[in-house]
């Protein structure tokens, strides 16, 4: 039996060798590649608002400054509103932490590490204080975004255009438009959902605990809004501290604050995440641990908060792109 023989041409080896190229710079570039897509999601999220100033004649610089200026100001009156107050509550539960761990001790029989939990309490304000200049240091990165998202926005009516050659038939256009829709819908409706379930749900922690008197329930609220960012894992992972506070109150306390994370949970589950999030991505609930959990090993916080949205633009650009072709 003779050898086989397998030659390589030319062609193939400077294929391989340009492929091996791209990927190279599409690494390089990652931070950049990012940020686009941080700049779609805005614009997907706010571009229901430019269509309907579109309609009254109003111009899209002065709906993007309205926006971006809106969202400015918010998150400037959040800061200078809630930072503080969580700095100071923060440091008093790390003062507090040793008495709060005796306490736990007692009511569930248990001996517990004095120092428990201390170092990671302890960097809560100095970590807090870090976020809050790392966001005004990549303001250069911020103001990218914003801009991206403004010519991204303006280039909507046309961004069809770029996909037309992802489609084979003679409905190459119209396919395109119906591609962007499509994510548009999902992803935008993904971005304020969750920024609605974030403030909802913060803002019922934060009554709840307070009526049920347990301490820090500033701090414990902004931890729970926060973690909504990450679906069905972080409310979970946000309640767990704010259940152990109540135990050291008392333990009938702790089953109060237990009860009120199921009794938020399922409001919102069973209320506002089938009308909000489900109408917008149809994602079954399996399907999005995996993907939080694959972002979160690939990218940390970052990846986890974006591989819904990526997960939810790739899934719809297979769809309409497979279809009838």
């Amino acid at each position: 039996m003779k050898p086989t023989k397998v030659e390589i041409s030319s062609k193939t080896i400077v294929f391989t060798v340009f492929f091996l190229l791209a990927l190279w710079l599409l690494y390089q570039i990652r931070s950049i590649l990012i940020l686009i897509f941080i700049a779609f999601i805005l614009m997907t999220a706010i571009n229901p608002i430019v269509t309907l100033g579109r309609r009254k004649k109003i111009p899209v610089l002065l709906i993007m400054l309205v926006v971006y200026l809106g969202v400015i100001a918010l998150f400037s009156f959040v800061v200078a509103s809630l930072v503080p107050a969580v700095i100071n509550e923060s440091k008093s539960l790390v003062q507090n932490m040793p008495n709060y761990i005796g306490a736990l001790e007692h009511s569930l029989s248990i001996k517990l590490d004095s120092g428990l939990g201390n170092s990671y309490l302890a960097s809560i304000p100095s970590n807090i204080l870090k976020l809050a200049a790392g966001a005004f240091s990549n303001i250069l990165n911020i103001l990218a975004v914003f801009f991206i998202a403004y010519y991204l926005t303006l280039e909507r009516t046309s961004l069809h255009l770029y996909l037309v050659k992802l489609f084979a038939d003679g409905n190459s256009e119209r396919r395109a438009e119906a591609l962007i829709l499509a994510i548009e819908k999902k992803v935008g409706g993904w971005v304020r959902g969750e920024l609605f379930l974030m403030g909802i749900i913060g803002l019922l922690t934060y009554i709840g605990l307070v009526l049920l008197r347990i301490p820090y329930a500033l701090p414990l609220a902004v931890l729970a809004g926060l973690m909504e960012a990450v679906p069905n894992i972080g409310p979970v992972v946000s309640a767990i501290p704010a259940i152990l506070i109540g135990l050291t109150v008392s333990p009938i306390t702790g089953l109060g604050v237990t009860i009120l994370g199921v009794l938020i949970q399922q409001l919102e589950n069973n209320l506002i995440v089938p009308r909000v999030m489900q109408a917008a991505t149809g994602t079954k609930p399996l399907i999005t641990i995996l993907v939080l959990l694959v972002g979160y090993t690939l990218g940390g916080i970052a990846g986890a908060v974006l591989s819904m949205p990526l997960f939810l633009t790739i899934t719809t650009a297979y769809e309409h792109v497979t279809k009838n072709n």
